[in-house]
């Protein structure tokens, strides 16, 4: 006669089994997917340079597609500017993004002298420049939700809007 063995006699697939049905009650429990906030350029301005570098200033507007509130600590981006690399920046500006609601983020890019020249050498002869932000929006770790969220935004800016945003303010 063949012995029968039951999962209960056997801890380890046991615990395997529910914890198993612990994460998809869990999961079933999240309802709609989170989806990652859209990023855009709202603004850029100059705000100082020397020999070899040129800081600016720029302001991203992040948008809330989630029904709950987005709480950013941070923010890390790279520009290109006609698919070559300009500018790389950092926020720590820590705020929180209302639930299908936007908010705009600070952001302090810094810019070699030798990207700016790349960048320039690339707009004789355009009506229009191409942008590109790829960078990460840091989260505060709430349950399972990620604490990084990758984003990519690109547009085109008018060139005289570009040349505007790069020279210093006239006073």
């Amino acid at each position: 006669m063949k012995q029968r063995t039951f999962l209960w006699r056997r801890p380890a697939a046991t615990a395997v089994l529910m914890a198993a049905a612990l994460l998809a009650a869990a999961c079933a429990g999240f309802g709609k997917r989170f989806e990652s906030p859209r990023i855009s350029l709202a603004d850029m301005n100059l705000q100082e340079t020397n020999g070899l570098e040129a800081v600016l200033k720029v302001s991203l507007r992040v948008l809330n597609p989630n029904n709950i509130a987005l709480n950013i600590r941070g923010l890390d981006c790279a520009l290109e500017i006609n698919g070559k690399p300009f500018a790389r920046g950092i926020s720590d500006a820590a705020l929180q993004v209302p639930p299908l609601g936007s908010a705009a983020v600070p952001v302090t890019v810094y810019a070699s002298a030798l990207d700016i020249a790349r960048g320039l050498i690339s707009l004789p002869g355009r009506d229009e420049v191409r942008y590109q932000f790829k960078g990460r929006v840091r989260l505060e770790k709430t349950g399972w939700f990620l604490s990084r969220v990758p984003f990519k935004s690109s547009g085109t800016v008018s060139l005289n809007d570009f040349e505007a945003w790069l020279a210093p303010k006239m006073r």
